[in-house]
């Protein structure tokens, strides 16, 4: 793993450090998290082809799925409201 610094304006940051606190991961990972899913979308947009890796998560989801192991939106919504609420 590699470490890259960036500086964000005062704003940004808060902003930032606000979102990831709302779903409780670390702000760090939640930058991390949020930079690789646009890399993903921008390569998926351009044609670029999937990893072993997203394969495999594609994979996992579809067989979640399967199972039924899969929440609508409206249930995780309301999970994540109520963790807010805490």
């Amino acid at each position: 793993m590699e470490t890259i610094t960036v500086s964000f304006e005062a704003d940004t940051a808060d902003r930032l450090k606000r979102a990831a606190a709302e779903i409780g991961m670390p702000v760090g990972e939640f930058i991390a998290s949020a930079a690789e899913q646009f890399i993903m979308d921008n390569e998926a947009h351009f044609g670029a082809p999937l990893s072993a890796g997203q394969i495999a998560h594609i994979e996992a989801g579809l067989a979640a799925e399967r199972e039924g192991r899969i929440v609508s939106n409206e249930e995780a919504n309301a999970w994540l409201a109520a963790r807010r609420e805490r």
